[in-house]
């Protein structure tokens, strides 16, 4: 049996809580703190523009452009990310890219071309699009040569040459006879 005076103290004193550790205090802070220095960063310091070897599609004109990342499977993707430079240059190197800007950023851009594929121009984005073999402004990629420039691997060498990357695209006019 129970002391009656030990049931009143025991009842009369209000439980102590135990305190966090310093420790896990500390830890809690440094994470937040981490995580709000990470945001941060992304804001105002992170480059999220594409990187080269994306594909893009392009909307809009000059310098109202617009690049969206997409899937190189994706019939919207009619360019690929080839060199990303410093708004500083002057230029894409050499070759027909399609050249965007942006603040940080001169975005060189080549086309997405998929040997077998025929393309027509369109001409609103400067590209071409996906299109019917069948039409007179059609051009078809025969073959995607990588890690040269030189057109001599085409069937006539007729190629389009890019330097960076290093690429050329075989093509031909299949509605043209």
């Amino acid at each position: 049996m129970s002391n009656p005076v030990d049931q009143e103290q025991s009842q009369a004193e209000p439980k102590r809580r135990k305190s966090l550790p310093i420790w896990v205090i500390a830890l809690v802070a440094a994470l937040v703190l981490a995580g709000v220095g990470f945001g941060a960063y992304q804001v105002f310091f992170a480059d999220d523009t594409a990187a080269p070897g994306e594909c893009a599609s392009v909307s809009g004109t000059d310098d109202a452009a617009k690049l969206t990342i997409v899937d190189c499977a994706e019939k919207s993707a009619t360019f690929k990310v080839a060199l990303k430079k410093d708004k500083a240059e002057t230029s894409c190197p050499e070759g027909a890219y399609r050249e965007l800007r942006d603040e940080k950023n001169l975005i060189c851009l080549m086309p997405n071309f998929v040997a077998g594929t025929c393309y027509e121009s369109d001409e609103a984005n400067q590209a071409f699009k996906v299109g019917s073999c069948e039409s007179p402004e059609a051009i078809k990629i025969t073959k995607v040569i990588n890690g040269t420039t030189d057109p001599s691997g085409c069937p006539n060498s007729n190629g389009l040459g890019y330097p960076e990357p290093k690429t050329v695209f075989c093509i031909e006019t299949p509605g043209v006879s």
